[in-house]
Order: C-alpha cells, then sequence, then structure tokens
C-alpha cells in the first residue's frame, strides 16, 4: 500500500472512532502523527497503548499535541 493511501485508511479507520482527529500524517512506512484535541490524543493513547511497538504522546506547551505511533 502507498503511504498516501496509508495515511487515508488510518485517517477514516481512527475518524471512524474518535470525532476529535484532524488529521494524520505519515512519516515513514513504520510511523505517523496523530493531530486532534487533548481529550481524544488521550483516548487513543489510552485505547491503543498495547496495539502499537510505540506510542508517545507529545505535548509540550505552546506546540501542536500529537502521537507518534510506530506500527
Amino acid at each position: 500500500m502507498e503511504m498516501k493511501e496509508m495515511e487515508i485508511q488510518i485517517f477514516e479507520d481512527l475518524k471512524g472512532d474518535y470525532d476529535g482527529v484532524e488529521k494524520i500524517t505519515m512519516q515513514s512506512e513504520q510511523e505517523f502523527l496523530v493531530f486532534a484535541d487533548d481529550e481524544t490524543l488521550w483516548n487513543i493513547f489510552e485505547d491503543m497503548i498495547n496495539e502499537f511497538s510505540s506510542i508517545e504522546l507529545d505535548a509540550e506547551k505552546g506546540e501542536t499535541h500529537f502521537l507518534r505511533i510506530q506500527i
């Protein structure tokens, strides 16, 4: 699957379960970023902590908050 197709698929899957998802950005074939409001990011983090090889919440003050997920 092409990265753009994967990005669209991941976005649609997450958006179906988490209405607050704003966008997905593929960093590589194995890593993507999820942008959403803080509550949605936290819910995804809690629900999927054991589903991926790595999931990190990046929530630095004054920066855009996102999840970095490695498949």
